[in-house]
């Protein structure tokens, strides 16, 4: 760059600058996933599931849960039976006039494809999965029964706790 090339110069400057970038963001994943290692979902879910009736339409949903509590997902009921799982965005893919029309149970994920977690399981192989499948949030369940939730924001909350207490 200072020996009369700056184009050249600028552009190998860039890319050690993203080399470093990218090699400090592998670094810190390493460390995060360091962490979770030996820890189990138990330890970071939160306990309970918010869970709808299968025939509610996306309105009320919207209206009674999305905007008054901010949920983002609910397990699909009926008579006690988990169908499958709504999130906000298979809501939001549907026009917003059928929203007054349209149910939980016609725009849900089925049970046969829902993506689930055990509280057993192993936190650093959960959160890995999550990244790998594009997924936030996940149901903690076992024998068909909902115990609760693991978020991203569950993780990053309980990874808090962690280094707190290491200090």
């Amino acid at each position: 760059m200072f020996g009369g090339n700056f184009v050249n110069g600028l552009w190998i400057s860039f890319i050690g600058w993203f080399l470093e970038n990218a090699a400090m963001s592998e670094m810190q994943g390493q460390a995060i996933l360091e962490i979770l290692t030996g820890h189990k979902v138990r330890e970071a879910m939160r306990p309970g599931y918010a869970s709808v009736p299968a025939g509610r339409t996306l309105q009320e949903l919207v209206d009674g849960h999305v905007l008054v509590h901010g949920q983002r997902s609910f397990l699909v009921e009926r008579d006690g039976r988990v169908l499958g799982l709504l999130t906000l965005q298979r809501i939001t893919k549907q026009p917003r006039p059928s929203w007054a029309v349209v149910t939980a149970e016609e725009v849900m994920i089925p049970k046969a494809e829902m993506r689930i977690t055990r509280q057993d399981a192993d936190l650093r192989d959960v959160l890995e999965k999550m990244d790998r499948d594009g997924v936030n949030q996940l149901p903690v369940m076992e024998n068909g029964h909902a115990l609760g939730t693991l978020s991203r924001e569950d993780i990053i909350g309980f990874l808090r706790d962690q280094v707190a207490q290491h200090r």
